[in-house]
């Protein structure tokens, strides 16, 4: 009896229910973010020019990654049909001068190497001011015509450009601690892992950007974000948290068959699942009771959630910065 009991414990460990919050504890919990986005706004500064820079990526035949300055996007092209999108990157720039967009092109699910199938097309575009008037394509990335002849398990390129931005936060990766010689680095990670994923069990949605708000500020900045578009980013449906939405039988899935990947030089680290290559933060759910009858056995949504941690000077703990 004591074995089933702890195998049992273990179950409920690993794939969690929640309980939704009660319309009184919502309200105050919207009260609580309407608290921090006045705290975040006096953080920001405003600017009298807001450029904007994205890439416009297209992809078809393969999987793909994406970094800018050895920064990953945030976003996993790992589908192996097409898709298209048009990424902002204004908060992985940093400051004004040259920056580099690499990308690593892999096989499809199932294939061994990049096939004559595979194109990629990245341009990077540039807005003088924010989605106003007219975009300029700096530079543009094309996969080789010939890519299935060179019989790549990986294939990569890159292209650089130049950016001119009204802000300048490059002292926060200057000065940040190589990841690299961090000891226990993995162990570090993934008990911060560990505690977001218990966070979004225990529904704790305004605990985590209050976590999130000492170091991540910065990105409202770089992305000239105000009070409105603040407001729509935290009052907003969140089905990581279970935040203004009542998903039906919602789990967090465990953390497992995951690699850690230490990039941004040395100075960011993130896990992600080893073969599909995207998200280990995922929860699985259905919407309405409709969709449970007709797939009992499979939830019908899904949702992932990327973070990139880093360690300051002086300190000996991880931070999100993504």
């Amino acid at each position: 009896m004591k074995t089933i009991m702890m195998v049992l414990l273990l179950i409920l460990s690993v794939y969690c229910h929640a309980q939704p919050k009660t319309e009184k504890e919502m309200e105050q919990e919207i009260t609580k973010l309407e608290g921090l986005i006045k705290e975040e706004l006096q953080k920001v500064k405003t600017y009298s020019e807001k450029p904007a820079y994205y890439l416009q990526i297209n992809k078809a035949g393969c999987r793909l990654l994406v970094r800018v300055d050895d920064i990953p996007i945030g976003h996993h092209f790992t589908k192996n049909d097409g898709q298209s999108m048009l990424y902002p990157i204004n908060d992985i720039l940093f400051g004004s001068g040259k920056h580099t967009v690499s990308i690593q092109v892999y096989p499809c699910t199932g294939e061994a190497e990049v096939t004559k199938n595979a194109s990629v097309n990245i341009k990077v575009v540039h807005y003088k001011e924010k989605l106003v008037g007219m975009p300029e394509t700096l530079v543009e990335l094309d996969t080789p015509e010939d890519i299935g002849t060179k019989k790549a398990a990986v294939y990569a390129d890159s292209i650089s450009f130049n950016a001119t931005l009204p802000f300048d936060h490059k002292r926060i990766l200057a000065e940040a601690k190589d990841l690299r010689n961090v000891p226990d680095l993995e162990k570090k990670v993934l008990e911060h892992y560990n505690k977001v994923r218990q966070m979004m069990i225990d529904g704790k949605y305004y605990e985590y950007e209050r976590m999130r708000l000492a170091t991540t500020w910065v990105l409202t900045d770089m992305d000239y974000l105000g009070e409105e578009a603040l407001r729509k980013a935290y009052i907003d449906e969140d089905y990581f948290f279970r935040f203004l939405c009542e998903p039906i039988d919602w789990i967090a899935l465990p953390i497992e068959n995951y690699e850690m990947v230490i990039c941004g030089n040395g100075k960011l680290v993130y896990l992600r699942r080893k073969v599909e290559l995207d998200n280990v933060l995922r929860t699985n759910f259905y919407k309405t009771e409709e969709q449970k009858k007709q797939y009992p056995n499979m939830r019908v949504f899904s949702a992932s959630k990327f973070i990139a941690l880093y360690m300051p000077q002086g300190s000996d703990e991880l931070f999100e910065l993504y």
